[in-house]
């Protein structure tokens, strides 16, 4: 964090806006997602996703083979295999596609409240009762304590039908407890994921695990003005405080 990212004059290369693709994978993240979060008895719908493409692919294949291959079967074989390799990219990238940008610069930017609470998405690695999930683009509550520390908590809200959706057990509130001394980098950029593309912060930081992400996407740029100030602020009293 070499840059006054709480003035918003941004240090870092500019990346550009999202691009067409950028926001055709974002609204492929979100369905992925669901995939991943839902579980039919102990599969993963994803997992079973995957297999289904995988057999659809070859059990054409052995369909063209036996009894002459025709256009539909080399083009229902790529549309298995697209949608698998699809699937494996976005968990491969934590269904988050994010890209950094110059931030819009602002003449004041009002200071964040000790326990005044911003309404925010987040997504990363959020615990509770010893117990980890990782979480994408759910409402989420930040505040920081009179004490310096930063909470950021999500409230999931599990959906089951008969035994298919998200398991009971994950649903409540769950939580990020982040000291600013663990503060690596901030990274503000866009954050598309769905519909939505958002103004975000990416939190890089250490924790007991080791380096993690935290992305917070925000309402508006003013928002995300007021996050990074005292984000900024946070992490540069630390610092200093060694």
């Amino acid at each position: 964090m070499n840059c006054p990212y709480w003035l918003l004059a941004a240090c870092m290369k500019n990346r550009g806006k999202m691009s067409f693709l950028d926001r055709l994978l974002g609204l492929l993240s979100a369905p992925a997602y669901a995939l991943q979060r839902s579980k039919l008895g102990f599969l993963r719908l994803h997992v079973g996703t995957v297999l289904l493409g995988l057999f659809g692919a070859a059990y054409t294949a052995y369909r063209g083979w036996r009894y002459g291959f025709a256009p539909v079967h080399a083009a229902w074989i790529s549309l298995c295999l697209l949608g698998v390799m699809l699937l494996l990219w976005v968990d491969r990238q934590h269904y988050i596609i994010f890209r950094r940008e110059l931030a819009n610069a602002f003449q004041e930017v009002p200071d964040l409240r000790p326990e005044e609470k911003l309404m925010l998405r987040g997504s990363g690695v959020f615990e509770v009762s010893q117990m980890r999930r990782y979480l994408v683009e759910v409402p989420v509550v930040f505040w920081t304590t009179q004490l310096a520390e930063h909470i950021i908590a999500a409230r999931v809200r599990a959906i089951n039908f008969l035994g298919v959706g998200v398991p009971s057990a994950e649903r409540g509130w769950w939580y990020v407890f982040l000291e600013p001394r663990r503060v690596l980098e901030l990274e503000p950029g866009e954050l598309c994921f769905g519909l939505h593309c958002r103004p975000a912060v990416r939190v890089l930081y250490t924790s007991k695990k080791g380096r993690e992400a935290l992305y917070l996407s925000c309402n508006s740029p003013a928002q995300l003005a007021v996050l990074l100030k005292e984000l900024q602020a946070k992490a540069q009293a630390a610092r200093h405080a060694k």
